[in-house]
Parts: C-alpha cells; structure tokens; sequence
C-alpha cells in the first residue's frame, strides 16, 4: 500500500509538489535515521482520502438524497468540502511531525513540501470523486440526486 499511495502522490514520479526527502519522511523513514521503521503516512493519509471522500459521497447521495439539494451547485460544494479537508488532513499531520522535531534530522523537509502534499491530496481527491459520483452505477441507488453530477443538474 505505500508504494501504491506513494506512486500515486508523487504523480508517478513524474513531478511531485514536494521534495525526495519529505517523500521518505512520508514512507516512514524513522527518527533515529535507521530505516523504514515508523508511520507510514502515505498509507494512512491516502486511506483517510478514500474514506472521507466516499463518505462525503454517501452523505450527498444516500443520506440527504433531497429534490432541494440535487443541484450542480450543491455537487460543487461538496466537492469543495472534500477538497478543502483533504487538503487540511494531508497538510496538519506532516507539519505537526515537522514543528515536533520527530524525523530524521539528515532529511531535508520544510514547511512548503506539507503545502505540496496537501494540494497534491486534495487534487487526488477531487479525482476519486469525480470517479465514484459521475458513471451511473453507483449513482442509481439515489432516488433524488441520482442525475446530479458535476456537469447537470
């Protein structure tokens, strides 16, 4: 699961928003600098993602499921609220182990690569809702948001 979540973060090592070191912090390279022996973050923050943003998904879709909130607008809303979470999840939790001092002091991290990481989570998020709100399939189960997408009312 880490190299998945890691691959996936790090855009498939094409261009991540952040540097090598802080990707090692997130693999769980530990404090005392001698192996891949702590949290490992990219799992547990790319299941929170996946979580919470298909949870957000039931909410809109399963449990409110109102004719007054089956609207493009409101389909936006929540995606901000997915976006805006994710990214403050994805971003507190790797600044708190940076503000504590608690990693490997040889890496070079700094608070711009949470930013990276958050905006990178948030993006990553946006697309998973995308992906489990716009096919019909899971959309069907829905009585009054069934044809609320990002693209119709």
């Amino acid at each position: 699961m880490i190299d998945f979540f890691a691959s996936l973060y790090e855009w498939f090592g094409l261009n991540p928003f952040y540097r090598t070191d802080f990707g090692e912090l997130l693999r769980g390279y530990d404090a005392t600098c001698t192996g891949y022996i702590d949290s490992p973050w990219y799992s547990y923050i790319g299941m929170i993602m996946i979580i919470l943003t298909s949870l957000i998904y039931a909410f809109q879709y399963h449990i409110i499921d109102s004719s007054g909130f089956n609207k493009k607008k409101h389909w936006w809303l929540m995606s901000l609220v997915i976006i805006s979470l994710n990214f403050f999840i994805a971003f507190i939790i790797p600044f708190n182990i940076i503000q504590s001092s608690n990693y490997c002091t040889s890496l070079n991290v700094a608070v711009v690569d949470c930013l990276g990481f958050g905006f990178s989570n948030a993006i990553w998020s946006f697309i998973l809702f995308l992906l489990i709100s716009t096919p019909p399939i899971f959309r069907k189960l829905s009585h009054n948001c069934r044809e609320t997408t990002f693209y119709r009312p």
